[in-house]
């Protein structure tokens, strides 16, 4: 299997949303925790409109939100952006050779040849795969590169075989 790869800045955002995401027992708690600020948030309007008192500790609540829904939504995505730009070799189109023993790259930079049991772990988001080097090294495969689903459900098959379960 050849694919031919050309990443963009939105590929490099949503690789990163997929490398963060959290693994399924964080992401509860973590929604429960969300939810548990939201109760809390209700509960001190409703105690500041009760007893008519300021909305103080409302406003920090409201504050901390509206800064991780700033940081998340604007800044982190307008960051990655830069370090897409920064990163040339990120904008050059490659090709990414899939074969029993080996993943071949070869672009105008040079060429690898990294053997399956280079790879530690991979990942499947809604728009792309990421093949892992390590914890944080990542090989980024859009899934717009394969010719046909039938490709993309024979790639997934031999990452199955020849890295293991994905991880979450």
């Amino acid at each position: 299997m050849n694919l031919t790869i050309q990443l963009t800045p939105e590929d490099y955002i949503k690789a990163n949303l997929v490398h963060m995401r959290p693994r399924p027992v964080i992401k509860w708690v973590g929604y429960f925790m969300l939810l548990l600020v939201v109760i809390v948030l209700g509960l001190s309007i409703y105690e500041a409109i009760a007893h008519q008192k300021s909305f103080s500790d409302s406003i920090w609540i409201i504050a901390a939100l509206a800064y991780l829904a700033f940081l998340f939504g604007f800044l982190r995505p307008r960051r990655i952006r830069k370090i897409f730009r920064q990163q040339e070799s990120l904008h050059m189109p490659y090709s990414f050779t899939v074969a029993d023993d080996a993943v071949l790259t070869k672009s105008e930079n040079g060429e690898a040849r990294l053997a399956w049991d280079y790879f530690s772990k991979w990942k499947e988001g809604k728009d792309l795969f990421l093949l892992y080097q390590s914890d944080v090294m990542f090989h980024m495969v859009p899934k717009r590169c394969f010719a046909s689903p039938e490709e993309m459900t024979q790639f997934r098959k031999l990452l199955l075989e020849k890295i293991g379960c994905a991880r979450p």
